[in-house]
């Protein structure tokens, strides 16, 4: 029978004393028929094209509305995942095309319901779930898609962590890249992060404090899904994992560890750092991500520098949330966080530098006007990865 202590003990592996850093990534994407924009692409379909090996060696998942999603190996910098992440969206695009489909960089679906084609125990569990208590639940499964960039803690996770929590809501605000589903316009705020901060507040919320605060995260979180005869169940009744395990019917180990999978928060602490609140971005962008993810979180000074920026704008998360780069604070910080990337990558990697300084002046300080969704989305017919 899992205890307390039994959380305690696992999200305190979630935080090692020391790892190396280095840096993957999840890189997921849309896939539309380019003839048909409003067809829905089964899971099925795109695993069979997506399938066979990728020349630098990523790994290909399914999500749930049929998205797809590349895992990468960690690498020791970033100017080797960004190659290697290039080269495997290359292959993938060009099996797309000979499909007739297109992987499409958008952090949202604007134009096709939230409809789940993976067929897996697990998000069938999880869709009886949201359908019961959060219709943003079933949007966040079936249209979003992000880039997820994974980062080893380093010799001081403490430090990391709390540099992290600074940096990300600006860092959300400043590579949003995601439309609505019910307006005509692209807006400067990620409205995919919008969507999930709106699932289930109790697992998608950003956790607060130190690293010792996973703990009480972990147990205030609404348990979503528990084993029941060896199978995966949703769990209706609307319990917190602690108040569970206070019940007549408290969670089993097993039902811990599955849990931890269903926890959503933007960072998430995993044994390395999961940098989790990232729009879905094409090759610019992700190469300036990644760039100033690794400045911040490995680089003393510009780690410092950036948790001063960012941590002087009162209730960050809300405002970069709900207005993004719309909020005067936010665009200022996302431009001073996004030169200081530049300056630390400039001597070592030029191209990352020239990427963070042109998506620092294209689509921080100049944003672009809004533009009607449907034109972004026909993008597919180019096939846009």
């Amino acid at each position: 029978m899992t205890a307390e202590t039994d959380v305690i003990s696992r999200a305190a592996e979630a935080f090692p004393p020391s790892s190396p850093t280095r840096v993957g990534a999840e890189v997921e994407w849309l896939v539309f028929d380019r003839e048909d924009l409003r067809k829905p692409i089964p899971a099925e379909q795109a695993a069979g094209v997506a399938d066979g090996p990728l020349p630098a060696g990523g790994a290909i998942t399914i999500e749930p509305g049929g998205q797809v999603e590349l895992v990468t190996r960690p690498f020791p910098d970033p100017v080797e995942l960004v190659d290697a992440v290039a080269a495997d969206t290359a292959e993938l695009v060009r099996r797309f095309q000979g499909h007739g489909l297109a992987l499409v960089s958008l952090g949202l679906d604007p134009i096709r319901p939230p409809r789940r084609t993976l067929d897996t125990p697990r998000y069938e569990a999880m869709e009886k779930y949201f359908a019961a208590r959060s219709p943003a639940g079933l949007q966040m499964m079936n249209l979003t898609a992000s880039f997820q960039i994974n980062i080893g803690f380093g010799p001081n996770p403490g430090v990391t962590w709390r540099r992290a929590q600074a940096v990300a809501p600006v860092l959300m605000a400043a590579f949003a890249n995601s439309p609505t589903t019910d307006g005509d316009a692209f807006q400067s705020a990620s409205c995919r992060q919008q969507i999930w901060a709106a699932t289930d507040p109790t697992r998608t919320r950003p956790v607060c404090g130190g690293p010792e605060n996973w703990a009480t995260y972990v147990l205030n979180a609404n348990l979503m899904l528990r084993w029941r005869d060896h199978r995966i169940e949703p769990q209706l009744d609307e319990l917190t994992f602690g108040e569970c395990l206070q019940s007549s019917d408290p969670p089993t180990r097993d039902d811990l560890e599955l849990h931890l999978t269903t926890l959503f928060p933007p960072l998430k602490p995993r044994g390395y750092l999961e940098v989790r609140m990232l729009d879905a971005l094409p090759a610019p962008g992700r190469m300036a991500a990644t760039a100033t993810v690794w400045a911040v979180l490995t680089d003393p000074d510009v780690g410092d520098a950036a948790d001063a920026i960012c941590r002087a704008i009162p209730d960050a998360w809300c405002r970069a949330t709900q207005a993004g780069l719309d909020d005067p604070a936010v665009r200022e910080a996302a431009a001073a966080v996004l030169d200081l990337a530049v300056r630390a990558s400039s001597a070592t990697a030029p191209s990352q530098a020239d990427a963070c300084k042109t998506w620092r002046d294209e689509r921080v300080l100049s944003p672009n006007p809004p533009q009607p969704v449907v034109q972004l989305v026909d993008r597919a017919r180019e096939a846009v990865a």
